[in-house]
C-alpha cells in the first residue's frame, strides 16, 4: 500500500497538527500517512490527535535530535 508523507520538519507545534488536520479529509479508511516533524511536543500532539479522532498510530521512529517519523492508519 502506498504511504503518503507529510513533511512538518522545522515548524513549531501546533502547526504540524494543523497540517495533519487539513490533509486528513483527503485520506480514505485504510490509507497510511507518515508525518515527519521535529518539534519537541510533536509525538505527544500526534498521539492525542490520533486518540481524539480514533486513528491508529502504527509506529513512532526516533531519528536525529527531536526528529520523529510517525505512521498513522486512517
Amino acid at each position: 500500500m502506498k504511504v503518503r508523507v507529510l513533511e512538518a520538519t522545522g515548524i513549531k507545534c501546533p502547526q504540524p497538527i494543523m497540517k495533519l488536520t487539513v490533509i486528513s479529509p483527503q485520506l480514505k479508511p485504510g490509507e497510511i500517512l507518515e508525518i515527519v516533524g521535529d518539534c519537541p511536543t510533536f509525538e505527544s500532539d500526534v498521539r492525542a490527535w490520533c486518540s481524539r479522532l480514533k486513528k491508529t498510530l502504527l509506529f513512532v521512529q526516533q531519528e536525529a535530535g527531536y526528529r520523529k517519523r510517525i505512521r498513522i492508519r486512517f
